[in-house]
């Protein structure tokens, strides 16, 4: 398989709208899973912004490893649904 830029755009916003969810979905499912209670002066909340920042910037690099701007919309966009399915089961579950 070789790679190319054809479909750069669908990919790239497919990396930066499913990405984002899929980054802020993360750092809501590891904030229930830490007990975080969501104050940004605490030590732990500064960690989820952190690494909700590093899992969008990764998302938006490993886009382009999709061949097409449709199989990153749908490799992204069901990642995003899981992660989000798993924080509302969660959120029901801890709270």
């Amino acid at each position: 398989m070789t790679l190319d830029n054809s479909g750069w755009k669908g990919k790239l916003s497919a990396g930066i709208i499913p990405g984002a969810g899929l980054a802020l979905g993360s750092m809501g499912v590891s904030g229930l899973l830490c007990h975080t209670t969501g104050s940004p002066m605490t030590l732990s909340a500064q960690a989820l912004l952190w690494s909700a920042t590093f899992v969008w910037i990764v998302s938006v690099c490993t886009c382009f490893l999709f061949p097409s701007g449709r199989k990153a919309w749908i490799g992204l966009g069901s990642g995003c649904a899981l992660v989000w399915l798993l924080f509302f089961i969660l959120k029901n579950m801890i709270r």
